[in-house]
């Protein structure tokens, strides 16, 4: 019942899109959004017994084919993140987050299908965090905790939690890379220089289609231009687009100009 009710909300919801702009419109997809994240968190916390199930104070993982050390080490380094990133962004989820763990990447390119064949270690979707266990990078716990997706993974989903999706990606990404750099001091692309950059505009419209290097080590280097000039700033920054400012506008109220523009 629960469920046909979520579904009946994203009808009206999606009949509302045609009928508002601007401003008004953004807020209806960030409700839309938060109503689809909503029924995929359902779907992903329900048991499921085909998998196992291992739960933490703030989160729910869930995986097959993988020892239980392994995965009570990941939990450990998931309710870290969850104090790091909740202290860094004053944001601490009440809800568990959901979290499918793959053995390998046979297995998540099986289930993350438009994915395969691409060497990724983790994926923020929807609410739910996914990732490949350290075992498949051949890769100690220590290792994996500052090369792996853990912490990069859940500041994507505060981040999404915070702006309702209304973000950009090279955004987000940016911000996933700043938090490994000042928790473990990794630093994507270090020392790399680039003959031409991307425009601003290459990064919002066509992130996905670039070179993924450069354009995360752009991404990288503006977002910590961003948040060493003022954190705090930038935190209410996200909060203005979590309700549902358009990204110029809610940069023009933060910083009184169009940081896109430089």
């Amino acid at each position: 019942m629960r469920r046909k009710l979520l579904i009946i909300v994203l009808i009206i919801l999606i009949a509302l899109f045609f009928m508002v702009q601007g401003s008004s419109y953004n807020a209806f997809k960030i409700t839309g959004y938060k109503a689809l994240k909503t029924i995929t968190y359902y779907n992903n916390t329900k048991v499921n017994k085909d998998w196992d199930l291992h739960e933490t104070n703030h989160f729910i993982i869930n995986s097959k084919d993988i020892d239980s050390n392994t995965i009570e080490s990941l939990g450990i380094l998931f309710e870290k993140s969850y104090y790091l990133i909740g202290e860094e962004f004053d944001y601490y989820p009440n809800k568990k987050t959901p979290i499918i763990v793959y053995n390998t990447m046979s297995d998540f390119w099986d289930h993350i299908k438009p994915l395969a064949g691409q060497d990724v270690m983790g994926l923020y979707y929807m609410g739910v965090i996914h990732i490949i266990s350290p075992n498949a990078f051949d890769m100690d716990l220590n290792e994996y905790e500052k090369n792996g997706a853990v912490l990069h993974e859940y500041t994507h989903k505060v981040v999404d939690d915070i702006t309702g999706g209304n973000i950009d990606l090279w955004f987000t990404e940016g911000l996933a890379l700043y938090q490994e750099y000042i928790n473990y001091d990794v630093e994507w692309g270090e020392g790399l220089v680039f003959d031409k950059e991307y425009t601003m505009e290459e990064l919002r419209d066509s992130f996905l289609s670039l070179e993924p290097v450069q354009a995360y080590k752009q991404s990288f280097e503006k977002v910590k231009n961003i948040y060493e000039a003022d954190k705090d700033r930038l935190i209410k920054l996200l909060t203005e687009l979590g309700k549902g400012k358009e990204v110029e506008d809610a940069f023009l109220f933060i910083y009184g100009e169009n940081l896109f523009c430089q």
